[in-house]
């Protein structure tokens, strides 16, 4: 995931998905998965909250 004109991208194999930060209320990153400093960023200044997740989709980690 990465920050693309004040909205998140989220490319995927199937190519890329543009979100707007008002259509999300939590991000949730596993195994294999990353997140720029720019989308993280982006997260915690519209107060959506980071989560991240082992294989068991236990959480292990936040950050807002």
């Amino acid at each position: 995931m990465v920050k693309e004109n004040n909205n998140f991208a989220i490319i995927h194999k199937d190519g890329k998905q543009i979100v707007s930060t008002d259509k999300i209320k939590s991000i949730l990153i596993s195994k294999g998965a990353s997140i720029s400093s720019d989308a993280a960023l982006l997260a915690i200044d519209n107060g959506i909250e980071v989560l991240f997740v082992n294989n068991l989709g236990m959480p292990v980690g936040r950050i807002w």
